[in-house]
């Protein structure tokens, strides 16, 4: 269970910070109604904020939102009022609502408050330090309501075995290689495409091709090792924590197959080979538009 008294003592939130809070409570509590209305405007752009806060549900959320408001400005901070904050966060990790929501939603409190301050107290010291106060506050209230999400993600580990945890640390690290043995192929791979386009550019200088055919193999091979170039970067992008990059894979293949069309188009005598290199493009190419669709 989460330590509260430890986390006053980790921001430095002192009896200091307390009485600053009493001390711009009736000045802050006025602009209750004018909170939740903007606080309301404010969550509602966020996309499927609906989803999470469905109508029928607004009116017993606003009671909370006024109870929690209140609350902030009490100058009580005991284990009752963490223990309120920590069942806020549960809630909200039982609808999935998803962590960046609460993250955004503090910066817009943080800013009505700084906004209102500003206006009460004008640019002095004063200002300053209730504002740190404040601030202080608002961080404990953001670290304790995402303490539900991670104790929600332990909470998924612990059920596993000690076998399973090895097991699930074993594959990750085995994931990790086979990504880094994957960025050393393309590496390796990189260097013989350079060797083919630098090996068409050779057929081409010294006739070796007609100066057509020279010209089509060329330009596949450029846009192979540009499609190579890619998937170099995006499987770069992976290892930093980003996803699987399934469309450069695919990318890649609709170049390689566009060069084949590119030079069997030079002959008559292969129709069928061009015919089926076509169906080939056409079906990757869908694939691609529909992986892309959902990016």
């Amino acid at each position: 269970m989460i330590n509260f008294e430890q986390i006053k003592k980790d921001y430095q939130f002192t009896d200091k910070d307390i009485r600053n809070i009493i001390k711009m409570r009736e000045n802050l509590l006025k602009y209750e109604d004018e909170f939740i209305e903007k606080f309301y405007k404010f969550i509602f752009h966020l996309p499927e904020t609906s989803k999470y806060l469905p109508k029928e549900r607004k009116k017993r959320h606003e009671e909370k939102l006024r109870e929690w408001f209140k609350d902030l400005l009490s100058g009580k901070y005991d284990k009752k009022y963490f223990q309120r904050l920590y069942r806020i966060g549960e809630k909200h990790v039982d609808i999935g609502l998803p962590p960046h929501y609460v993250n955004a939603s503090f910066n817009f409190i943080r800013r009505f408050f700084i906004k209102k301050i500003n206006q009460e107290y004008g640019l002095s010291e004063e200002r300053n330090q209730l504002v740190e106060s404040l601030g202080k506050l608002l961080d404990i209230n953001l670290d304790v309501l995402t303490s539900a999400y991670r104790e929600e993600e332990l909470s998924k580990y612990r059920v596993f075995s000690i076998v399973e945890k090895r097991l699930i640390n074993i594959a990750r690290k085995f994931a990790d290689i086979l990504d880094f043995t994957l960025v050393i192929a393309l590496i390796i791979v990189s260097f013989f495409v350079i060797g083919l386009f630098m090996y068409d550019i050779y057929e081409l200088i010294f006739q070796k091709v007609s100066f057509e055919k020279g010209i089509i193999k060329v330009l596949g091979s450029l846009l192979i090792l540009w499609a190579v170039s890619e998937l170099m970067t995006e499987e770069i992008k992976h290892l930093k924590g980003g996803g699987f990059a399934l469309g450069a894979f695919i990318g890649l293949a609709l170049a390689a197959m566009i060069r084949k069309i590119l030079i069997a188009s030079l002959s008559a005598s292969k129709i069928p080979e061009l015919l089926s290199y076509s169906a080939i493009v056409l079906s990757l190419g869908i694939v691609y538009w529909l992986i892309s669709r959902k990016k």
